[in-house]
């Protein structure tokens, strides 16, 4: 009786109401400098102009006014689709790029030096990303270094003319998206169970078999998380499509600017605050149904493993 009396007595670190206090200070900071931003952003959106002036109130003008127009003439619409290709195209190569490199660190680098390495493979991250994009304009311009290299090798007629096309921006993007999605797959890998490789292997699996029956599907859970990631922040990137796709780079749709591009664009070339509010919240109605997207599937890939 004494020992059941005890047993309830002890607390686990998540029992403590000390727990409440220790999480206060990061929902004070996650409510004073993203939600309350948040909330004020769709708030503008409902206002309207007058005389030049944002005028608060409620009204449905700004919405109305955009979606009249959304695929035609100001083509919105087709700049949000511009926006999806380039980030699902890019959510696709960098996860893919990144998969590799997780691999290379989890099973190719020895155990004492996979911290090492991983720390290198995430130290451009802490370098400013608009320097990596200039540093990217130098390589991949028409005279940069790439083509300055090829003609001094007599191979002018290889010269390369990505820079300010779609293209260019996914390298943006890539390059500044590798180092975060190496991290999450990294760690999904080496949650795998190393005995469950190793009984593939006794029981006649080859190396490629082993990879797609049993590392494929136990990191399925990281690759769909590290996906929506990639996806929701080629949404919102407007930097990358500015700097290194001319903010209207080709692609298959079309030479037409991301929609970030676009709300960039409208913001500083215009008076109507509120209008371009609006715009910023239907990219995160976008946004947030991708997330949703990336969490269910993510959620069906964790309960496949389990």
């Amino acid at each position: 009786m004494a020992a059941a009396e005890a047993t309830r007595r002890l607390k686990t670190p998540n029992d403590s109401p000390l727990k409440f206090w220790f999480l206060a200070p990061l929902v004070l900071w996650l409510g004073a400098l993203f939600l309350l931003p948040l909330l004020f952003l769709l708030w503008v959106g409902f206002w309207r102009v007058e005389n030049f002036q944002a005028i608060p109130g409620f009204s449905l003008d700004n919405y109305r006014e955009i979606f009249a127009s959304f695929f035609k003439g100001s083509r919105y619409g087709l700049a949000l689709l511009q926006s999806l290709w380039v980030a699902c195209t890019t959510a696709v190569f960098a996860v893919t790029f990144s998969y590799l490199i997780a691999l290379a660190l989890a099973f190719a680098v020895p155990a004492r030096w996979q911290r090492l390495a991983l720390l290198l493979a995430i130290a451009p991250f802490w370098s400013s990303y608009v320097l990596r994009l200039y540093s990217w304009q130098t390589i991949l311009s028409r005279n940069g270094v790439i083509n300055s290299v090829l003609k001094q090798l007599g191979l002018s007629d290889l010269r390369i003319e990505v820079i300010y096309t779609q293209i260019a921006t996914r390298v943006g993007l890539i390059h500044y998206l590798a180092p975060i999605l190496v991290v999450i797959l990294y760690v999904s890998i080496l949650a795998i169970d190393k005995v469950l490789i190793e009984a593939a292997r006794e029981l006649g699996a080859t190396r490629w078999q082993a990879f797609t029956r049993v590392i494929l599907p136990l990191s399925r859970f990281g690759l769909m998380t590290a996906g929506s990631f990639a996806v929701i922040v080629g949404l919102g990137d407007a930097l990358s499509g500015n700097l290194l796709g001319g903010g209207a780079g080709r692609s298959i749709i079309g030479k037409l600017p991301t929609y970030a591009s676009m709300i960039m664009s409208d913001y500083s070339s215009s008076t109507n605050l509120p209008r371009t509010s609006a715009l910023a919240t239907i990219l995160i109605v976008v946004m947030i149904a991708a997330l949703v997207i990336g969490f269910v599937a993510a959620e069906r890939a964790r309960r496949r493993t389990a």
